[in-house]
């Protein structure tokens, strides 16, 4: 389906952030007013109102009359699943997504899509930044912030990167010449259903055809071994076409492109991503990225914005953002970042059913020994598995405010303070990008980061 398929239907779209007012906006630009859905129609008038003028009706889910409708094109936070969803494809409703519609429309452009369950956005970002400084006309849209449909008034890129959550893959319905699969660890299994819905929702993404190629990390056993059937599959990281070898050096095809060090960021894990941004770059362009290009991309990233993001340092200790970190393997894959400084980790949020031992084996392995602050609504049960797993020192905190005060009384001067919280916002917590502000707020560090990696050591998407 298409966006002209669309909008020749009557349509509606269920959501008021920002991707759903992207598109709606988009509709009406082009003469159709769409049906707004929200969960919150006052509030999703509100914001309809600021973005499309007027005073546009919104109506909550059930009092849509769905047989009035030929099309909803749902938001990325609404589930696939809902059974309003259900309801109206009992209707003869279509259910699509902008990204499947938008990659209909892209299916013969240059797309390099980036998808994972961590690692996507900075793997993403890095690939923009290598193409552009190859000298492509280069696009970066997606899940990373920029919805794809601000891209249909604009003529199109020469390579377009787009960064995909499971969210946006479920109602894939074209899958792009180019992706790179980060990784695959159970998250979002509330939204999904359950680890094997999500793991399907994502990888619908590469399968949805018709095959194009697909690069994927060879330190996800999980990915691995979920795309062992692809007919046009290229690994990376610690094996395949391109390597981080153990002597600090990135090649491709056996072509030295970077130095490990030139990484400016921390954990053996952004290794992986630079490695992959340079996989889907080959398999994209069918060129080998120049070491020029690739130095030039580096010295301009410094890391995003809550992803293993070191923020600054106060009192002899660094004060590191990882606020994205909404499962437990990631905060496991981030403690790993700082093996051999004292690490103090904050923790906590809402409990989404994700077993947490991949984290508590990470805390209670690391070296020196790791401490840990605890935050609601789930402290007592993360607490506790901590205190099994032989943490010496586990504390529990009401607030943000506190966890910090905390962490700074354990860890010692020369460590990490770490906001990695291996769970999603607790509902009301303003989502991560709140508590991102607050532990900044909070540490009142004394000198800004640098960009650099925080002392974490690149031998040691996210995103």
């Amino acid at each position: 389906m298409t966006l002209a398929e669309v909008l020749a239907g009557r349509l509606a779209v269920w959501g008021t952030g920002q991707e759903g007012l992207a598109l709606a906006a988009l509709a009406v630009r082009r003469g159709v007013t769409p049906v707004l859905i929200d969960d919150d129609p006052v509030g999703g008038a509100s914001r309809a109102a600021e973005a499309l003028g007027g005073a546009p009706l919104v109506v909550a889910p059930g009092d849509v009359d769905w047989a009035a409708l030929d099309v909803v094109v749902r938001s990325p936070g609404v589930s696939r699943y809902r059974p309003e969803l259900a309801t109206a494809q009992r209707s003869g409703v279509a259910v699509t997504t902008a990204m499947a519609l938008w990659l209909e429309d892209r299916r013969h452009d240059r797309v390099l899509a980036v998808t994972g369950t961590k690692g996507k956005s900075t793997t993403a970002s890095l690939a923009a930044a290598v193409l552009a400084a190859a000298g492509w006309d280069v696009a970066l849209v997606g899940n990373i912030g920029v919805p794809v449909v601000e891209t249909y008034d604009r003529p199109a890129a020469g390579i377009t990167v787009v960064e995909v959550s499971s969210y946006q893959a479920a109602d894939v319905t074209t899958s792009p010449g180019t992706v790179v699969l980060t990784s695959l660890a159970p998250d979002h299994l509330d939204w999904h259903g359950g680890v094997e819905a999500y793991y399907r929702d994502k990888l619908r993404l590469l399968e949805a055809g018709p095959p194009g190629h697909l690069a994927v990390s060879a330190a996800s056993a999980e990915a691995l071994a979920r795309t062992a059937g692809h007919p046009d599959r290229t690994t990376y990281g610690p094996e395949g076409r391109v390597v981080a070898t153990a002597a600090g050096v990135v090649e491709v095809d056996g072509t030295p492109v970077a130095d490990v060090g030139q990484l400016r960021v921390p954990g053996q894990h952004n290794v992986w991503n630079l490695c992959g941004a340079l996989a889907g770059v080959l398999l994209a362009t069918g060129a080998t990225p120049s070491s020029g290009a690739v130095a030039e991309a580096l010295a301009g990233f410094g890391g995003l914005a809550s992803r293993c993001h070191p923020v600054g340092e106060r009192d002899g200790r660094t004060y590191v953002d990882d606020a994205l970190a909404s499962n437990p393997t990631a905060t496991a894959t981030s403690v790993a970042a700082f093996a051999g400084r004292p690490l103090t980790v904050i923790l906590g949020g809402a409990d989404r059913g994700v077993d947490a031992g991949p984290l508590v084996a990470a805390l209670a392995a690391h070296r020196p020994g790791a401490a840990a602050v605890v935050l609601p609504p789930d402290a007592d049960r993360l607490a506790g598995a901590l205190g099994q797993a032989g943490l010496a020192r586990v504390v529990t905190a009401g607030d943000m405010a506190a966890a910090v005060d905390a962490a700074a009384a354990i860890t010692p001067v020369g460590g990490v303070v770490l906001f990695s919280p291996g769970a999603p916002t607790p509902a009301g917590g303003g989502g991560y990008a709140a508590r991102s502000r607050d532990f900044i707020a909070a540490a009142q560090v004394d000198s800004p980061a640098d960009g650099g990696n925080g002392g974490g050591g690149q031998g040691g998407a996210r995103a």
